[in-house]
């Protein structure tokens, strides 16, 4: 009796695999849904169908592209992670989906057990601003201003639990600094104070930091990338300035799908998407947002999700965030 019943378990894992085998020859057979977690016009919007035009020329099929917005893309994120694991229903994930599992007392999705990442496709880093009104110039300046000024000194954010307001706080733990979050509704709103001199610095995407910075109406302290920019070669990047190895205040974009999905789908469509980003018009495109084609494949996502996941699980939990 247990030799039948191990040789009908056999034959179930021989069934399954050719079953997922089938599927992935067959694949894909009609349109792919690509859930984008933020809404028309963002950032992650922008990149997602960049990179939704070129995944459906090199895989050969439609790929229609859903705004699932809210709870800083935890909406997204739970209706992606919820979603049949068969290769039909991709997400474009950015870093807040780290972030915005741990902002809620109970999470509806978990980034790292419930998302395969498939590729990572661009970066986004963000700038350290401050008015030129500022009591400091550099830097250095604000770190010492801060310091013999202790908490004095305000800062911008869109919100409790954005890029802005954790961004300064890594920053704030690393170099030991008392300053004090002002956040505002929205990150127009941070601007305007920032620039008039109502707060002393914020800590925005680079293609907002630019505009005015180029525009003459702010000073750039520091860029967040691990290497300087093109788009601002003399502003020194957040590792320079403090010294601490690992610091890095960034926004990823990449492609995930949901856990259980067929190893041989998730290959077929990682393949596809690297065509894809290799394409000059594609990467052209991307660079125009103001954000920087940063290629890398599953384990090295991976390893950049988990450490994020982590990374950010502290942070909300030190400062309390969890509603």
């Amino acid at each position: 009796m247990n030799i039948l019943l191990k040789l009908a378990a056999v034959g179930v894992c021989v069934l399954g695999s050719l079953g997922s085998a089938a599927h992935a020859q067959s694949y894909p057979s009609r349109p792919i849904s690509l859930v984008i977690t933020f809404g028309p016009g963002s950032g992650a919007d922008t990149i997602g169908r960049i990179l939704a035009d070129g995944l459906s020329k090199e895989i050969g099929t439609s790929i229609v592209v859903e705004n699932r917005v809210g709870a800083g893309g935890a909406v997204g994120a739970a209706y992606a992670a919820r979603a049949a694991a068969d290769g039909y229903t991709l997400m474009l994930g950015a870093t807040p989906m780290t972030v915005a599992q741990h902002m809620q007392a109970s999470a509806t999705y978990d980034a790292v057990k419930d998302f395969v990442p498939i590729i990572k496709v661009a970066e986004l880093p963000l700038m350290l601003i401050a008015s030129k009104k500022a009591p400091f110039d550099s830097f250095s300046a604000l770190v010492k201003y801060a310091r013999s000024h202790p908490g004095t000194l305000t800062y911008a954010t869109s919100g409790k639990g954005s890029p802005s307001h954790l961004s300064v706080e890594m920053l704030r733990q690393a170099i030991d600094i008392d300053v004090r979050d002002v956040p505002y509704s929205s990150g127009s709103q941070a601007m305007a104070d920032t620039l008039g001199g109502q707060v002393s610095f914020y800590f925005p995407a680079i293609t907002a930091a630019l505009a005015q910075v180029d525009g003459g109406a702010a000073q750039a302290l520091v860029i967040g990338a691990k290497q300087r920019s093109e788009k601002a070669p003399d502003v020194p990047t957040i590792h320079e300035a403090t010294g601490e190895d690992g610091l890095e205040v960034i926004t990823w974009y990449g492609l995930f799908a949901p856990a259980g999905t067929p190893q041989a789908v998730v290959d077929k469509v990682h393949a596809a998407a690297a065509r894809a980003m290799q394409d000059p018009q594609i990467r052209d495109r991307i660079g125009k947002t103001g954000a920087d084609v940063a290629v890398s494949g599953p384990d090295a996502f991976a390893k950049q999700v988990k450490m994020d996941d982590v990374r950010y699980a502290k942070l909300v939990r030190d400062l309390n965030l969890s509603q």
